[in-house]
């Protein structure tokens, strides 16, 4: 992982969402005091990890998260 960042709001149009407010970890010197907007497509497009309270999952998403996990080879990228 290099770069962690945390997802604090998000803009929705007709229960689509259009983008994303992120708390950055490069301090409040980055963006407006610390914060980005980031759209939905970047986030589609380029975020491959992130962690969710158990609470806030569906039934069939915890079901996925408590089943066995696929190894991955040493090289590959999400490794």
């Amino acid at each position: 992982v290099s770069h962690a960042m945390t997802l604090v709001g998000v803009d929705l149009d007709k229960g689509e969402i259009r983008k994303w407010k992120v708390e950055n970890s490069w301090s409040e010197k980055s963006g407006r005091k610390g914060y980005f907007t980031m759209s939905d497509k970047w986030f589609d497009e380029f975020v491959y990890e992130v962690v969710v309270r158990k609470e806030f999952l569906t039934e069939d998403q915890k079901k996925l998260a408590e089943s066995k996990p696929t190894p991955l080879p040493a090289w590959d990228s999400l490794a």
